[in-house]
């Protein structure tokens, strides 16, 4: 007789569990911990050869970003080496009028006088650069020599704010004739002593930091870059408006810088930039 049941199931077979094999010797303590030890160092070496790799790039993009920072920078600094000679006469030629009003006791009647070329010295790369890990990667003379040409950025910043603000006083010479005050000959000598100093500082200044760029960071410029600065060079100073005659005198005075003849009535529409 069948059993009704059916056949009983197969016994399952016992789980086998693989122990580690025993070590015999020191020799295979040894061999052993040498694996581990080079697998673990083979992990932190490719680890660091990533993170290597990495900053290596880091640094390339800042670089990049940073030489075309400095070439605006230079950009500026050829304009005001270019036009250093006019300036120097203008004022000049601002100083005799100023005698001559001294002993007449009134100003001609005087147009626009110009001034010096206008420029923003960026620093906003090597700030972000700085303020980032990305500093600490620098080969460090490199690191020691952008820090130094930041530092001849910033005081042509600060000698350019000083030479805008002198020629805005001088600028109050211009108009139909008017009489001269004490106060007013006092203000425009100041004026003029700030002016000429802060040319001849920032012809300074635009000298050493182009030679340290030049001579000592090995900036990857694009030819954007070069085609900048060398326009800045290679224009003739003629071009300016500081090494123009004064223009013909203003019918009122209160007058300033600069125009708006071909300022839009309006700001730009972005509304269609809108995502």
């Amino acid at each position: 007789m069948t059993d009704a049941a059916g056949p009983a199931p197969p016994k399952e077979s016992p789980m086998e569990f693989h122990k580690p094999k025993p070590i015999h010797s020191w020799r295979e303590l040894l061999v052993e911990i040498g694996v581990v030890v080079i697998g673990v160092g083979i992990a932190l070496g490719a680890e660091q050869t990533v993170e290597w790799l990495h900053w290596r790039d880091q640094v390339a993009q800042a670089r990049e970003v940073i030489a075309t920072e400095l070439a605006s920078n230079m950009e500026g600094a050829a304009l005001h080496v270019r036009t250093v000679v006019c300036t120097e006469h203008r004022l000049d030629e601002l100083a005799a009028i100023l005698d001559a009003a001294a002993k007449k006791g009134s100003l001609p009647p005087l147009g626009d006088i110009a001034m010096p070329p206008r420029h923003i010295w960026p620093t906003g790369a090597w700030e972000s650069v700085v303020a980032s890990q990305t500093a600490t990667h620098f080969p460090r003379q490199q690191l020691a020599n952008l820090a130094s040409a930041y530092k001849f950025i910033q005081r042509m910043e600060v000698f350019s704010s000083r030479e805008v603000d002198a020629w805005e006083t001088l600028y109050t010479m211009a108009g139909p004739g008017r009489r001269l005050d004490p106060a007013s000959e006092a203000d425009l000598r100041k004026a003029l002593s700030s002016a000429r100093y802060a040319n001849r500082v920032m012809v300074s200044l635009s000298r050493q930091a182009a030679d340290l760029i030049r001579t000592t960071l090995q900036l990857p410029f694009n030819q954007s870059d070069l085609e900048r600065v060398a326009a800045a060079r290679r224009n003739p100073a003629a071009a300016d408006a500081i090494c123009g005659p004064i223009g013909p005198p203003t019918a009122t005075y209160g007058q300033a810088q600069g125009s708006i003849a071909n300022v839009p009535s309006a700001l730009p529409d972005i509304s269609g930039n809108a995502r």
